[in-house]
């Protein structure tokens, strides 16, 4: 069973209207216990302007803690509440414009892990991963600064064929490209979803590796 607690009477109205026609049973929500405590109910529609008392988090984990699926709506991937959802192990978010079909199409189709993982780094569009070709037309090769002021002409070439490396084909592999400060900034933030999760995160020079940690984590916890 569905259950309607967006916040919103006209949305909750309409689900409810989507639902029945579709043949999903689904039932309007009215106060917060009722989630917690409906043995039936394995979906919960909820927002960040669902009248509770606690706060949002904390209600996501009570939630999620009684095995609920939580398809939760969100003004945008910079919200607060994101980063709590995600170490939960809510994938199914819809953000903003906020339609009744996205999110029956949601609780249709639940979202996998390939689909928030660059929620996950902050850096949509920005990582590629192994095996992924990558196209940047507008950039050229980055190679290593050498000063031919510190290498002595007569060992020059000997040195160069050394330390100057081979061109790499546009087909990299095992390869995460990363601006430096923004590995950082994705590794702290997986580091703390590890943190609200109870653990420790291992690998904390790889974003490849710690968000690999991660996903063993929350695959874990929702075993």
């Amino acid at each position: 069973m569905v259950l309607i607690y967006t916040g919103y009477d006209d949305l909750d109205n309409k689900l409810k209207q989507m639902f029945d026609d579709t043949k999903i049973n689904s039932r309007i929500v009215f106060y917060e216990e009722y989630p917690l405590q409906e043995e039936k109910a394995d979906v919960v529609i909820i927002s960040a302007r669902t009248k509770i008392k606690l706060p949002l988090k904390d209600y996501l984990f009570a939630l999620r803690q009684r095995d609920k699926r939580v398809i939760l709506l969100l003004d945008n991937d910079k919200n607060e509440n994101l980063g709590y959802a995600l170490a939960l192990g809510i994938y199914d978010i819809v953000f903003d414009i906020i339609t009744p079909e996205k999110i029956i199409n949601r609780v249709k189709n639940p979202a996998k892990f390939s689909d928030v993982q660059g929620l996950y780094l902050g850096l949509k569009g920005k990582v590629s991963f192994s095996g992924e070709e990558i196209i940047k037309p507008d950039e050229e090769p980055v190679t290593k600064a050498e000063s031919k002021s510190e290498i002595k002409p007569e060992i020059e070439p000997e040195i160069k064929s050394i330390i100057e490396p081979k061109k790499e084909p546009e087909l990299v592999k095992n390869v995460i490209e990363i601006d430096v400060n923004k590995q950082n900034m994705a590794i702290d933030q997986i580091e703390g979803m590890m943190k609200l999760l109870g653990y420790k995160l291992k690998e904390k020079k790889d974003v490849n590796g710690a968000l690999l940690e991660l996903e063993q984590v929350l695959i874990e916890e929702a075993i």
